[in-house]
């Protein structure tokens, strides 16, 4: 009787019977489980490396900014730590500068109202980003072992924004991959499908095209990271035009203060 029922099971799970899980049921599944991964997530001190690049019309790199920084925790939010500048170690008053500046950011979110009214403000966009976008052709992938949920994302015409987040979330077309489990983002992929004005373009036009990818990575202890940031486009600001930019943030290695190990993190599939 058992193996017949697995069977059925099995069969229901195959032909899609399962139900997909809506996006806000994800969103809760990872807020519900958000305190214990920021708590732990303190555990971690990592090393990113950062390339920002000023690119030619036909993409080729015209210019290339390299920093190597250190990301912790402190009450849930990133401090950032300034090392490296196109592969040279900070030295001297820069190195002074730096550290007075993550100090800075330490005793700041120390103060657990601060930090709390950053995570509410990060809970404010992401509400206008579901407000703002359709999920659909929802279905299931596996990767690595677990069970994601994809879903389309393109904006919601019948949504009214007032804000810029909210027309730059209502411009946006792409996909997301959702850990199913968790409901934390593992990728995101999206572009921009109209310009975006703030100040009616006079102030700044963010132009049709941008594109922003972004891959988290779960470590073994349950801890997600952030693995890769990968941002283009090209924006005017006043009356100035700006070149056509790319930005991107490689997660390079991890020390895991509570076993005391160094941890490579692997590339992200292609």
């Amino acid at each position: 009787m058992k193996v017949i029922s697995f069977c059925v099971l099995g069969s229901l799970l195959l032909r899609g019977d399962n139900p997909l899980p809506d996006p806000q049921q994800l969103r809760m599944r990872a807020r519900a489980s958000m305190e214990k991964l920021e708590r732990d997530r303190e555990n971690y001190s990592c090393t990113v490396q950062r390339h920002e690049y000023d690119l030619n019309a036909d993409g080729s790199v015209k210019k290339d900014k390299a920093e190597t920084v250190e990301i912790f925790y402190v009450n849930s939010m990133a401090i950032e730590h300034l090392l490296a500048r196109d592969g040279k170690d900070l030295t001297g008053e820069e190195a002074k500068k730096a550290q007075e500046h993550a100090d800075k950011e330490v005793k700041k979110y120390s103060d657990a109202n601060a930090a709390k009214k950053e995570r509410d403000k990060d809970e404010k966009q992401e509400d206008v980003f579901l407000r703002a976008v359709r999920f659909t052709n929802g279905h299931r992938e596996a990767r690595d072992g677990r069970s994601l949920v994809v879903y389309d994302l393109t904006g919601d015409s019948s949504f009214q924004p007032h804000k810029v987040e909210e027309r730059f979330a209502q411009a946006v077309v792409g996909r997301i991959w959702m850990d199913e489990a968790s409901g934390v983002p593992l990728e995101l992929r999206f572009e921009t499908n109209k310009d975006v004005k703030v100040g009616g373009g006079l102030l700044a036009n963010l132009h049709k095209g941008f594109q922003m990818h972004l891959v988290q990575q779960r470590q073994p202890d349950g801890v997600w990271l952030t693995k890769t940031v990968d941002v283009s486009g090209d924006a005017k600001a006043a009356l100035f035009l700006h070149p056509r930019f790319r930005f991107r943030e490689d997660l390079q290695k991890c020390h895991l203060f509570s076993v005391n190990t160094q941890q490579k993190v692997q590339s992200p599939p292609k």
